[in-house]
């Protein structure tokens, strides 16, 4: 006798066995029973969520001898035939093989005769995204009228590839992924049906690597039964499918809590030896990190997906690691997936990852710092009988930081800023300078000291410098001079540049003419050309860059 699998034997006959989808059969159910069934429905989830199931569920239940009620009664003509799949008034559609236009255009012939046996024509479309675009167009007037007696579900796991259009023309139901402890209890209920041991743990295995669909953990049931025969524990499932279970990822949490770089190594090695999959297991280690996070972070007991028997271990892992380590594990974990994935050697990409964690460094305690910096320290630990601290480097200031008591670039002792000390050091400055910021250096050349006072320093540039004298006055320009004063003399004050005036041979020479670059004040005065009034946009350029006028061409 030909053995029938376990997703196929255990496939739900009524809308109250479909697990997990409550929201969905209860509405379908209360419509059927109201009389308020739609022409045509969206099934969108992940596989293994039960959509097709459903669909047929829907189409027993428009067809069903009885009537047309919330439940079918599975054991009329209509219901027994639509479950076998020979009814000729459910017909089935696979859009990934029947995705152009002339698939549809039969369709289209096709609903056009009336039901053979039942009530209604159902058309079941699984993988509907798979149509293509001009398929889709084709089906948008049918869709939203069909013929008296024919009902569309159409079945997806990628709603977002469906043309708005026909969203518009469906009523949409969500299948969400199954939860674990559905899963389990009803992989439980079946092995108790079949006659066969099913331990706890590798039941929970099972479980998780079926990741919200049913049909997988049906499908992957039967494969152990056929490996392990009646007794199934988690040795059996380990050596048939590789699945690491929970004690493997809390030994690998305290070989990373203790930051042991060879033991993370050997761990891979031992992985392989042990013939465990290497995908499976990174999966399997974002969900474990994602677990002790919800330990660290203390709603662990509700929302982790770990037996019940391992909660205070997972504790424990957690309060070794902390929650900001965990949080810190997780993210680098998860931006190296897709690289491990996409890797044709994933065992050294897997050791560099696990070394990586096993050496991350722990987030320091913030107040602790934040008490070390108002204490003056710039450091975590200062050194044994170390003085005062150094002076804080002003904002943006280059080079290295100031050192304690002000020194010179060799390291002499300097006494305060003077003007003439800074007149006989000022070519040495301006050379520190330009190592920080070549721009302002090649103008602080032209600049000479003027005044130096505790509160500031006053420096003058000769006169038609009105270039340089804009590009040093802007925002944050003077902070290198700044930073190389500090470090030199410990000088925090203010530093201003001014134009010096012009000189009385200047302004007497008749061959050296004085171009007058007239402002914005005087633009708005009116004391410059009438024209730039009519222009606005030279004016938008002239309020925003603060420019001068230097001519104004005649417009043509």
């Amino acid at each position: 006798m030909t053995h029938l699998p376990l997703a196929l034997k255990y496939r739900p006959a009524t809308f109250a066995e479909v697990i997990g989808q409550e929201h969905v059969t209860r509405t379908l159910s209360n419509a059927l029973e109201r009389g308020r069934t739609a022409h045509a429905y969206l099934f969108a989830g992940p596989r293994g969520s039960g959509k097709t199931t459903t669909a047929r569920l829907l189409a027993k239940a428009l067809n069903c001898d009885r009537g047309v009620t919330g439940e079918p009664c599975g054991e009329c003509e209509n219901c027994v035939a639509i479950a076998a799949g020979r009814s000729l008034d459910v017909i089935e559609i696979d859009a990934a093989s029947n995705r152009g236009i002339d698939d549809i255009k039969e369709l289209r012939e096709a609903v056009k005769y009336a039901p053979a046996q039942g009530r209604y024509k159902v058309y079941i479309v699984d993988e509907v995204h798979q149509l293509s675009k001009d398929a889709f167009n084709a089906l948008l007037k049918t869709l939203e009228e069909p013929p008296r007696g024919v009902v569309f579900v159409l079945a997806t796991t990628e709603p977002h590839k469906i043309l708005p259009t026909i969203l518009s023309r469906c009523q949409r139901f969500d299948f969400r992924p199954i939860p674990l402890d559905a899963i389990r209890k009803r992989l439980a209920d079946i092995a108790k049906l079949e006659g066969f041991a099913l331990d706890e743990r590798a039941e929970f295995a099972i479980a998780k690597k079926a990741d919200g669909s049913l049909r997988d953990a049906l499908s992957l049931l039967d494969q152990v039964v056929a490996f392990g025969g009646d007794s199934i524990d988690l040795p059996t499932l380990r050596r048939l499918i590789g699945v690491p279970d929970e004690e493997r990822y809390l030994e690998l949490t305290e070989v990373l809590a203790a930051g042991d770089a060879a033991a993370a190594m050997r761990f891979v090695r031992e992985l392989q030896a042990g013939g465990y999959d290497l995908e499976s297991f990174y999966a399997g280690l974002l969900e474990h990190l994602r677990d002790c996070l919800l330990f660290a972070v203390g709603d662990g007991a509700r929302l982790a997906e770990v037996p019940e028997r391992y909660h205070g271990a997972y504790a424990t892992a957690a309060a070794s690691l902390g929650a900001e380590g965990l949080l810190r594990m997780l993210t680098l974990a998860t931006e190296e997936e897709q690289p491990f994935r996409r890797s044709s050697q994933q065992d050294p990409v897997l050791e560099v990852l696990l070394v990586r964690l096993a050496l991350l460094d722990r987030t320091a305690d913030l107040e602790a710092a934040l008490r070390t910096v108002e204490a003056g320290g710039g450091g975590s630990r200062p050194a044994a009988g170390a003085g005062p601290s150094a002076p804080r480097r002003p904002a943006g200031s280059a080079g290295p930081p100031p050192r304690a008591g002000g020194t010179k670039q060799g390291g002499k002792a300097a006494g305060p800023l003077t003007l003439e000390a800074l007149l006989s050091a000022w070519d040495e400055v301006v050379e520190e300078v330009l190592a920080a910021r070549p721009t302002v250096a090649a103008s602080l050349k032209e600049a000479r000291p003027e005044s130096c006072h505790d509160d500031g320093v006053t420096l003058t540039l000769p006169h038609g410098a009105e270039f340089k004298l804009e590009q040093l006055s802007a925002r944050g320009m003077l902070d290198p001079l700044a930073g190389v004063l500090a470090r030199r003399w410990g000088f925090t004050g203010r530093i201003r540049v001014e134009a010096a005036a012009p000189s009385p041979e200047t302004l007497a020479d008749p061959a050296k003419p004085r171009v007058h670059r007239p402002s914005v004040r005087e633009i708005e005065a009116g004391t410059i050309d009438d024209r730039l009034k009519g222009d606005p946009l030279l004016r938008q350029v002239v309020d925003l860059f603060d420019a001068s006028v230097v001519r104004v061409r005649p417009s043509s």
